[in-house]
């Protein structure tokens, strides 16, 4: 099975927008809010601000106290909307549990030409009608690598498992707005990777994936994250497929950064949208 490397890709991409805002005169900048000291949300958040670093952008992080209430964190944010310095306000997830449970209201107030996320629920929304003003990162590292390995679409069979509102639902709903038949599925089931040429994978289990599962040559888009015997892996069984036929984008080293990747080119199309209209 060929290994589809989400590094590499992600390097070319950032290379190319670190060219063409160098060549402007562009310098976006990403306000990132971090409520409390999750230490997995503070390693992410680092990464995002080396990948904004590596296109000639900057980044401000604001770590709010763990007991934030909602008004100061909906505060932070309006105060973020109005600093036109500021192109992209990225709200690190999760939060702590007294804010997630209203994550959607929170969200919300992220004015839609500052989400480069695409988390608010109005982008999501105007996604449906080819109207949000940006799509969720990991959505469009998804899309890249199908069109990078199917540029013609039409007949192949698509399945995904999962119900993440940053992968699995904006991706079907772009694929269904562009004509493409989409299976969806709460979940991995046994034989599934069997039914589709092209299988996007986020909720199943580590590893549940096999070599001796898979009988044609699918596409699969590992988008699951998880952790065994202090090592990532995600819901395929990597050194199990290396003789099968097929492509699989993998965890490590796949959609993660390529996602990031994605964001940055989110945030350097508000910085550019931001000069014209500023």
């Amino acid at each position: 099975m060929e290994i589809i490397s989400g590094t590499k890709i992600a390097t070319e991409i950032r290379e190319s927008l670190w060219e063409s805002n160098e060549k402007e005169g562009i310098k976006p900048v990403l306000a990132v809010i971090v409520v409390g000291d999750n230490k997995e949300n503070l390693v992410y958040v680092g990464l995002k601000e080396k990948a904004v670093a590596s296109i000639g952008g900057e980044t401000r992080v604001m770590v709010m106290p763990e007991n934030s209430s909602k008004k100061n964190l909906k505060n932070t944010i309006k105060k973020l909307n109005q600093d036109n310095s500021v192109d992209g306000i990225l709200l690190q997830l999760p939060m702590p549990e007294h804010l997630e449970k209203d994550k959607e209201e929170i969200l919300s107030v992220i004015k839609l030409e500052k989400d480069v996320d695409g988390f608010t629920p109005v982008n999501r929304g105007l996604l449906a009608g080819e109207g949000a003003w940006f799509v969720s990162g990991a959505a469009l590292a998804c899309l890249e690598v199908i069109d990078q390995v199917y540029p013609q679409l039409q007949g192949k069979r698509i399945a995904l498992a999962g119900d993440s509102f940053d992968v699995i639902v904006p991706l079907a709903t772009i694929l269904l707005r562009r004509g493409y038949p989409v299976s969806i599925y709460p979940h991995y089931q046994e034989g599934l990777v069997n039914q589709a040429d092209i299988l996007v994978v986020e909720k199943g289990g580590p590893g549940i994936i096999k070599g001796t599962d898979i009988t044609g040559s699918p596409l699969i888009i590992d988008a699951g994250f998880y952790w065994e015997a202090g090592h990532s892996c995600g819901n395929v069984k990597r050194d199990s497929v290396e003789s099968n036929d097929g492509y699989l984008l993998p965890v490590p080293g796949g959609l993660g950064p390529m996602l990031i990747a994605k964001l940055c080119e989110n945030l350097s199309r508000a910085a550019r949208q931001r000069g014209v209209t500023g």
